[in-house]
């Protein structure tokens, strides 16, 4: 008998987040239809730059293996192929290289500034974090902030987000914005914290995820619909800075143009990756030129042993080698020392097919000497069916 994984669920639990499927929030549109979001949070990867905060997690991953004996033996053993393992093994580094314990830490102070500013809550100890709780409630107090909603589900259908806000704010007084434009009492700002040492790694997705917040609607995730949204401020959005550990709290503005400039960069990376997912786009390979039609195209048979007509294709050939030749020092040196008396250079033509031998013997010589990249002679194609050992790769061949 089949199940319907729903009909497991307890009717009387309360759901407190968006339905996912795979990370991915699920919405119902319009229709009724289900549909598969993007986190906010994630919104703006494709535009990030990473190489910091990578390097910061292998340097991690790295003291974790150090500390432990047991580790190294583990990693040793895995064989390549094996990427869960492989997995695994890297999250345990990071554990022993106490990687994840700070980002548990922030989760964990993320989760009591509720309880701080809930003033019902007479039976919260903060214990160790009170110094930063403390801090966080007197950086609200001195911009006049007070949350209005917090853990707020938002949905953004023009850019297809969804996920949850930490804060709507509501000013108490003036507040003056990096513009000079003055956002007045009681106006309502969108808020996010942040409990990372710095704000380095991740700034502009930061901003991106803020205005897809800021101009989202809010998001009913029991019932799955849309709710009647406040006029939350669409010029300005708030990040609230509190690192784990150093009793300071800091605010700083965001901007919401700039974040959805982000966002609509974000999108259109996301659609073009897509279509190559898709096989809209593709890349071609470029047939090799059939020398033999070349030559009968110029009026030249390729069964013929000698024949000056042969001339131009091989100063092609020659001057593709002297090109490369010429990007090397001391390559392009000994060329031009070697150079035989009376040989035209390829510019000038005229060559006789015995001054063409006497270029190729020349140029064999630097590129040996030099190890430069092997050119094929277009020649070899003109014996194709041939087997190897009867090919004749002498530079004499069709010039003598």
């Amino acid at each position: 008998m089949s199940i319907d994984v729903e009909e497991l669920d307890d009717e009387h639990e309360q759901r407190h987040d968006f339905r996912r499927a795979n990370g991915a929030p699920l919405v119902k549109d319009s229709e009724g239809k289900t549909q598969r979001y993007s986190r906010p949070s994630g919104y703006a990867k494709p535009l990030d730059d990473e190489h910091a905060l990578t390097n910061w997690r292998i340097f991690k991953a790295m003291d974790g293996v150090a500390r432990s004996k047991a580790l190294q033996a583990q990693v040793i053993a895995v064989k390549d192929e094996d990427r869960t393992e492989k997995g695994r093994l890297r999250e345990l580094a990071l554990d022993r290289g106490e990687a994840n314990e700070r980002a548990d830490l922030g989760t964990g102070l993320h989760a009591m500034t509720v309880r701080a500013e809930d003033d019902s809550d007479v039976d919260f100890d903060p214990g160790p974090h009170k110094e930063d709780l403390d801090a966080y409630i007197q950086c609200l107090q001195a911009y006049g902030l007070v949350s209005e909603m917090t853990e707020v589900p938002f949905v953004n259908d023009e850019y297809r987000a969804a996920g949850t806000a930490d804060r709507v704010y509501r000013l108490m007084f003036d507040l003056t914005a990096p513009t000079g434009e003055i956002i007045p009492a009681g106006s309502l700002l969108l808020g996010d914290l942040k409990t990372g040492a710095n704000l380095d790694f991740s700034v502009p997705a930061y901003c991106v995820q803020l205005a897809l917040y800021a101009t989202g609607t809010l998001y009913d995730v029991i019932d799955e619909r849309r709710l009647p949204t406040p006029p939350i401020n669409k010029d300005w959005s708030l990040l609230v800075h509190l690192p784990v550990g150093k009793a300071r709290c800091e605010l700083h503005w965001c901007s919401i143009e700039i974040g959805l400039y982000g966002a609509w960069l974000a999108y259109e990376v996301k659609k073009w990756q897509a279509a190559w997912k898709r096989g809209d786009h593709d890349i071609h390979e470029v047939p090799k030129p059939d020398v033999r039609e070349r030559l009968a195209e110029a009026g030249v048979e390729s069964t013929v042993e000698m024949t000056t007509d042969i001339v131009p294709l091989m100063m092609e050939y020659c001057t593709e080698r002297i090109r490369v030749i010429g990007g090397h020092d001391g390559a392009r040196q000994m060329m031009l020392l070697q150079w035989p008396d009376g040989l035209p250079t390829p510019k000038k033509g005229g060559h006789t097919p015995g001054q063409v031998v006497q270029l190729l013997d020349l140029l064999d010589a630097v590129e040996r000497k030099f190890s430069l990249p092997f050119i094929r002679d277009p020649r070899v194609d003109m014996q194709l069916g041939k087997h190897k050992s009867e090919m004749d790769r002498s530079n004499e061949f069709l010039l003598t």
